[in-house]
């Protein structure tokens, strides 16, 4: 049996539109029709239906669609073994959130370079709904971004650090023992707009802010465009800001930004996320994720503002 027809078969399955399959497994529609005429021809059973718009799954391909999914996945473990002993090599397409650009991006290169140099990394730079959207619709290989809820199957997903995020100002922009009221006086600078993490820390604002019977309306919360901008505006004192800490850090040591004393934001969770049925340059490249994590943590003493995670998750 033809695994290309297997794996057709699957796509579509997750996919039912014959363009978008086509592009992602760059070939035709015409071609994917081909292949899954040959697979229902072999297997003597009806697999999908047309209907106006899509296609739909029989009976019979709903049933047959986790055996199929188990195939492959043999199939891709088959070819990863083989390939053990070889040297790995091929291109890969990697989105990360910024976060990752400003902390583990440099181990992250240098490591792949000197371990798997056969591996062409392609990096793409987005917010994590983004990439997400991207990784399902076959754009990306593997993504690095904010761990969030489950968004459908056939993903895998592993936790991987876990950042404090902090409230910070210059150093002498607020006078010692500030309360609230004083603090929220000030602008109010977050992550872009739009993202989980200014989502996020909004909620986490006005929360505080009610809890102090201070008026939304009076708040000025202003989101930037890259957390390097935020750290240099906060740093300029042209307001308070919620950063992760893992940013900061020598900031805080210098003395140039100080903590303030409020509750902190819900911390930040980074996680990779790829497809189940990934090909096995992609899992050695989440292996190095991995890998570079552990490094990162211990080489710069994070346990004051960083956990490492190790859950890992078929979806």
């Amino acid at each position: 049996m033809n695994s290309r027809f297997l794996e057709t078969f699957v796509e579509l399955a997750r996919t039912p539109q014959l363009r978008r399959v086509a592009d992602r497994l760059h070939s035709t529609p015409s071609t994917i029709s081909m292949r899954i005429r040959s697979l229902e021809e072999e297997l003597g059973v009806k697999l999908f239906e047309k209907t106006q718009n899509a296609l739909v799954l029989t009976d019979t391909g709903r049933r047959l669609q986790p055996y199929a999914e188990a195939v492959l996945k043999t199939v891709v473990e088959l070819a990863d073994a083989a390939q053990q002993s070889e040297v790995i090599s091929g291109r890969i397409r990697v989105g990360i959130i910024e976060t990752v650009v400003l902390t583990l991006l440099p181990d992250f290169m240098m490591f792949m370079r000197e371990k798997y140099a056969g591996i062409d990394v392609d990096l793409t730079v987005d917010i994590t709904t983004n990439l997400i959207r991207r990784l399902a619709d076959g754009e990306l290989d593997l993504i690095i971004c904010i761990g969030v809820d489950p968004i459908g199957p056939h993903f895998v997903t592993e936790n991987l650090l876990t950042l404090r995020n902090l409230w910070v100002a210059k150093q002498g922009l607020l006078r010692e023992g500030a309360d609230i009221a004083e603090i929220f006086r000030h602008p109010l600078m977050t992550q872009i707009s739009n993202s989980a993490p200014y989502n996020a820390t909004v909620s986490h604002i006005q929360q505080m802010a009610t809890s102090s019977a201070i008026a939304l309306a009076d708040l000025r919360i202003t989101s930037t465009p890259s957390l390097a901008a935020l750290v240099s505006l906060v740093k300029e004192g042209l307001g308070v800001a919620v950063v992760p800490g893992l940013l900061v850090k020598e900031e805080l040591r210098k003395h140039n930004l100080v903590q303030l004393a409020l509750p902190e934001p819900k911390p930040m969770l980074l996680s990779q996320w790829h497809m189940i049925d990934a090909r096995p340059v992609i899992r050695y490249t989440a292996e190095a994720v991995r890998a570079i994590c552990a490094s990162y943590f211990q080489k710069n003493d994070l346990r004051d503002l960083a956990t490492m995670e190790t859950e890992t998750r078929v979806l």
